[in-house]
């Protein structure tokens, strides 16, 4: 009788760490998986970008439509949490961003309708020009 009670806790134990039981969000195979070649590179991590990654930026308003200042946060994989093993650096000076850091850019909004970015610096960069 306690040889059965036994052997039904063990196998009611084993199902819950499997993720049979409950949501299973340890088990590797519940994460996507990204589809296709990436698209692009994230500017501060560098981890490719795939179909639906995008970067997190804010871009501000002003005068001329052509030439608006932008804030580049980071991608899913650095921002607003670092996975393991990503690093976020600067493609300007080369030093770690902090993580409440961020790039400071030009968006450049061309006739044809395409987008490009030109990146200024970091949160870091602008402390060594203040002093």
């Amino acid at each position: 009788m306690f040889i059965l009670i036994g052997i039904s806790v063990l196998i009611i134990l084993l199902c819950f760490k499997s993720g049979l039981f409950g949501n299973g969000s340890n088990n590797d195979s519940n994460r996507k998986k990204p589809k296709g070649e990436p698209k692009s590179n994230c500017p501060i991590c560098n981890s490719p970008l795939f179909q639906g990654e995008n970067i997190i930026s804010r871009v501000y308003k002003g005068t001329d439509k052509t030439d608006q200042a932008c804030t580049i946060l980071g991608c899913p994989h650095c921002y607003p949490k670092l996975e393991p093993g990503i690093q976020r650096v600067c493609p300007v000076c080369h030093q770690n961003i902090p993580l409440n850091g961020h790039l400071d850019a030009h968006l450049f909004l061309r006739d044809t309708g395409k987008r490009h970015v030109h990146i200024t610096g970091c949160t870091e960069c602008h402390k060594k020009n203040k002093k």
